[in-house]
């Protein structure tokens, strides 16, 4: 990574602070475990400052891989998208708002900041962010997102479509937490092998369905740690259900009711499926049978 030793009227420093998966807590205070949670490596931070007070912090996180790069971003999707790359078609994923760039691309995520919003401090940030991702290559959104529908039919009508900008892709239970907590044990033995995502769904006629539905989507190394991972969720998240199930035709789709709503859950090879806060068990029904249609698509497309 070169970046520019000056960019507009800012210098950079010679030297980064540098922090490992050890030393990242003290830098970033009570949220070194989202970083970790994405099979963290390093990171570089750099200051570039100007006879101005206003100073552009660049902070280079390095990943294992692409997919632990776009987790980060996944966490929030909002601001504008940049296109920073060249040519149009090569567009690293960038997000900018308020004096902050965010990027993944490729095994990294950038985030560009300036202390203070100027149109000169602006145009700094981007003309890092295009230094940054300069002959990076572009890479695919983690193949379980791919899985995620747009939109899902009930069954006698109504349809719920993917808010898209609530879906995020996680690896470890503590992540998952921060987005839909499902509780302090890790019922579904995610790890930093698994791949999961979480979205969110509302109803075409939301004055009928005020709360919003929950898709989490999570495959696994084999389809053993899979179908042990939803034995595990089903008995730690509904203890009672295990004795007096309520099942659909198919063994691997179970569904329950609990105060928040129907919670349903269905396996598919290594993969499995589950649906929380549903208004009725119709809605719980084609939720995991259309994702469980997607699934099987993933697992003949990548194996």
């Amino acid at each position: 990574m070169n970046l520019p030793k000056s960019v507009g009227g800012w210098t950079r420093s010679e030297k980064p602070e540098v922090y490992d998966s050890q030393t990242i807590f003290s830098y970033i205070d009570g949220a070194g475990e989202l970083y970790v949670g994405y099979r963290f490596k390093n990171l570089k931070a750099y200051k570039y400052t100007s006879g101005e007070p206003i100073e552009i912090l660049v902070e280079l996180y390095w990943m294992e891989t692409a997919d632990d790069a776009y987790g980060l971003l996944s966490a929030d999707w909002g601001g504008e998208a940049c296109i920073l790359g060249t040519p149009p078609g090569d567009k690293p994923r960038a997000l900018y708002g308020a004096g902050l760039l965010r990027i993944a691309s490729d095994n990294l995520y950038a985030r560009v900041m300036a202390s203070q919003e100027t149109e000169a401090s602006k145009q700094a940030v981007l003309d890092l962010g295009r230094a940054i991702v300069s002959g990076r290559a572009r890479r695919e959104p983690p193949v379980i997102v791919g899985a995620l529908p747009t939109k899902v039919e009930v069954s006698g009508g109504g349809q719920f479509s993917l808010r898209a900008d609530r879906f995020r892709f996680v690896r470890t239970h503590l992540v998952l937490n921060t987005s839909y907590f499902l509780g302090y044990e890790n019922l579904l033995n995610l790890d930093h092998t698994t791949e999961a995502v979480v979205a969110e769904y509302l109803a075409a006629s939301p004055e009928k369905t005020p709360k919003s539905v929950t898709l989490v989507l999570v495959r696994y190394e084999n389809p053993e740690k899979a179908r042990s991972a939803l034995t595990h969720f089903r008995t730690g998240y509904l203890p009672e259900f295990q004795q007096k199930p309520h099942e659909s035709a198919a063994a691997d789709r179970q569904f329950a009711f609990i105060e928040d709503g129907w919670v349903g859950s269905s396996l598919v090879g290594r993969s499995i499926a589950l649906v929380f806060e549903c208004p009725d068990e119709a809605v719980a029904q084609a939720f995991t049978g259309t994702a469980a249609e997607n699934l099987k698509i993933l697992e003949k497309d990548h194996g």
